[in-house]
């Protein structure tokens, strides 16, 4: 067959797995393989074998093959239908010998020195090696050996910052510290034409920052623009409508304690793209703070008839009845979201906080535990924890939580009950105080953190007169009265 003749059935091979005839694409791969022998078209039958899901005779084709061991692309191939097979040493094998230290710096590459075939590449790839790192770090998390993940994952982002994956690993499996976060995207090389892709991986984080900069971080990514002349008229398009963007900003109002504006957000979102499930998940949380539990029923509904195997949908269930007050079907779905996906943390901190909802506590620990090992960067499960230590009047942790994230209200509300409960009264105060400052807006949730004024001044009323002479408690009534007096005349405090 003439060399112009084979060049038009790769076309038919390329042509038929866009538009997804895996088979055809694997009938005619196969032929121009035999025909050619070429390594570049063993490894596109390899491919198309691979994208119909022929893993086992997708990897027993590259790894017949000679040049396996000799070529990145054939050994990267290979290792992901080990990937699909859940082979998961066998992957880490085929990847090689390189080793990652702390910093996401590899060394000992030797076996990464080889060949890469790049036929019919694009003009601007996904470095390979990263491609590998983030391989690696997959398997690695599969083994449960979540440091050398972590690693692995920062190697790849490292190695190139378009591997999206890797970062979204890191950030989604809450795997760094907000400072580990911000080191980490310091330390990417980014193109002139990738600025936009940096403004936008700083809005992705931790949003523990000032608000100031948190909010100049997301207006610079809403005035990238792209100009275009449809039609002979000049139309100029943002990303300032993209929903990942949007979903990032609901991240923010959510870790912020604005709630309600966080659920306004997301509502328009999901009704834009009913299936971002970032977005749905921040829905969620948010549905459940405000105790919206006919959204959680809906939710949870529609998702598990759309998702039925993914955490997330069961989570959602877990989430309703949590805010009906069930905690044991609560926990059961909890548990469900678990065992479908190990990684996903808002499960494990529903699963904990049904437990410490019947004040099961050592049931609730067990948990947090087991989300703080898995999840270093999330201070919740810190914070849980201290909070059940409290219940038993053991103060050790809370500090520990504000370490991890040194923005959160909810951190230092718990030191102050902690250094009121040791009686260090002028501590408990400055924590309040610092909760105060830190929350955007006061609301509901936040009335145990002040004197609920109208019941103390009833209570003082009452027990002055079972004792007129109680000196302490006439001081304390005065204090409620001067107190309520205040906040009747200060329009900056407003309950939602």
């Amino acid at each position: 067959m003439r060399e112009e003749h084979i060049e038009k059935l790769r076309g038919v091979v390329r042509d038929c797995v866009s538009k997804h005839l895996y088979s055809s694409a694997i009938f005619f791969a196969d032929k121009v393989a035999a025909l050619t022998a070429d390594p570049a078209d063993i490894y596109m039958q390899a491919q198309a074998l691979f994208l119909g899901r022929h893993f086992r005779r997708a990897f027993h084709l590259l790894n017949a093959s000679k040049i396996v061991l000799r070529d990145l692309r054939f050994r990267y191939l290979a290792a992901k239908c080990l990937e699909e097979l859940k082979e998961w040493d066998q992957c880490l094998t085929m990847l090689g010998e390189a080793k990652v230290d702390e910093h996401g710096n590899v060394f000992d590459t030797k076996d990464w020195n080889v060949m890469y075939l790049d036929k019919d590449g694009e003009d601007r790839e996904i470095n390979i090696s990263s491609a590998i790192c983030f391989l690696k770090g997959r398997a690695c998390e599969a083994l449960e050996n979540c440091v050398q993940a972590r690693q692995w994952y920062k190697a790849a982002i490292k190695a190139d910052p378009l591997c999206y994956e890797a970062l979204e690993r890191l950030i989604e499996n809450h795997m760094l510290t907000c400072e580990e976060e911000a080191t980490l995207l310091s330390s990417l090389q980014f193109g002139p034409e990738d600025e936009w892709l940096s403004l936008f991986y700083w809005c992705m984080i931790k949003k523990y920052d000032k608000e100031s900069i948190i909010e100049a971080r997301f207006n610079e990514v809403e005035k990238e623009s792209c100009s275009s002349n449809p039609a002979s008229m000049f139309v100029k398009h943002t990303l300032k409508d993209n929903t990942d963007l949007l979903s990032c900003k609901a991240e923010y109002y959510q870790q912020s304690g604005e709630y309600q504006k966080c659920f306004d957000l997301t509502s328009i979102l999901l009704e834009k793209d009913p299936f971002h499930l970032k977005s749905t998940v921040v829905h969620l949380a948010a549905a459940m703070e405000l105790g919206n539990s006919n959204e959680l029923y809906i939710m949870a509904c529609n998702l598990v008839k759309d998702y039925p195997q993914k955490a997330l949908s069961w989570f959602a269930v877990g989430c309703y009845y949590y805010c009906i007050k069930k905690y044991n079907q609560a926990r059961r779905y909890f548990s469900k979201a678990t065992s479908l996906d190990g990684t996903f943390a808002p499960a494990w901190i529903g699963y904990g906080n049904s437990y410490a909802a019947k004040e099961e506590g050592d049931q609730a620990m067990s948990a947090y535990r087991h989300a703080a090992r898995l999840f270093p960067g999330c201070h919740l499960p810190i914070l849980f924890i201290g909070m059940e230590y409290m219940r038993s009047h053991s103060y050790k942790l809370a500090e520990q939580a504000k370490r991890i994230c040194p923005s959160d209200p909810h951190v230092y509300n718990e030191l102050g009950v902690v250094t009121y409960n040791m009686k260090e009264y002028d501590k408990a105060v400055f924590w309040f105080e610092k909760t105060l400052a830190h929350i955007p807006s006061l609301s509901q949730l936040w009335e145990p953190t002040l004197d609920n004024f109208n019941a103390a001044i009833t209570h003082y009323h009452k027990a002055l007169w079972l004792k007129p002479d109680d000196q302490f408690c006439t001081e304390m009534l005065s204090l409620a009265l001067m107190d309520d007096g205040c906040r009747s005349i200060d329009h900056k405090i407003e309950f939602g």
